[in-house]
């Protein structure tokens, strides 16, 4: 192991960190909130993550996380890719609907939710601040969640100057800084 790698890591634990308090102290960090949704039409379902980055523009990948138990995963594995939905400030049922339990995935997801697909046939929420559909490159299991990336193929931004909805302390709600002080920074470029 390297010395870089040895600084990384920590050779001896005083004590376990218990599931509630990592969560706790990770819902302190501010998130935005995501759907990802996948699956062809009448299958197709999403579910409500925070744990989304992007990881590189060259080749364009992004990632996010999945709980192993997740019902997304077969319909992930069938359609081969997925659409990264960033939801606005207006849309925190939407976020509640998809974050819901259903026993079987598709189970009327989609109703009364307006959405559209892709060429390729994923699902995007035509409401969606904005959207990344992507392609899945890889899938590394991390513990109790895999780790999904996946190379955009497609972006779209159907909804300009709309705030985005965050997630923070375990609450979910609108970011209320003014949107336009991101119009005024891009005017000043």
């Amino acid at each position: 192991m390297s010395a870089a790698a040895r600084s990384l890591t920590r050779a001896e634990e005083t004590r376990p960190v218990e599931p509630l308090d990592l969560r706790r102290v990770c819902g302190l960090f501010t998130t935005g909130v995501t759907v990802i949704t996948t699956g062809p039409d009448g299958d197709a379902d999403g579910t409500t993550v925070n744990s989304f980055t992007s990881v590189s523009l060259e080749p364009p990948l992004v990632l996010f996380c999945l709980h192993h138990q997740s019902r997304l995963h077969t319909l992930l594995e069938r359609s081969g890719g997925f659409t990264v939905n960033f939801l606005s400030g207006r849309q925190q049922p939407l976020a509640r609907h998809f974050a819901g339990r259903r026993a079987t995935a598709g189970a009327g997801a989609f109703e009364g939710v307006p959405h559209h697909f892709t060429e390729d046939g994923l699902p995007v929420l035509s409401e969606a601040l904005a959207h990344l559909t992507c392609t899945t490159v890889d899938v590394h299991t991390a513990g109790d969640h895999d780790i999904v990336i996946g190379e955009v193929v497609e972006l779209g931004v159907p909804e300009h100057g709309l705030e985005p909805l965050i997630f923070f302390d375990g609450s979910l709600g609108p970011l209320e800084t003014g949107a336009d002080r991101f119009q005024h920074a891009r005017q000043a470029s």
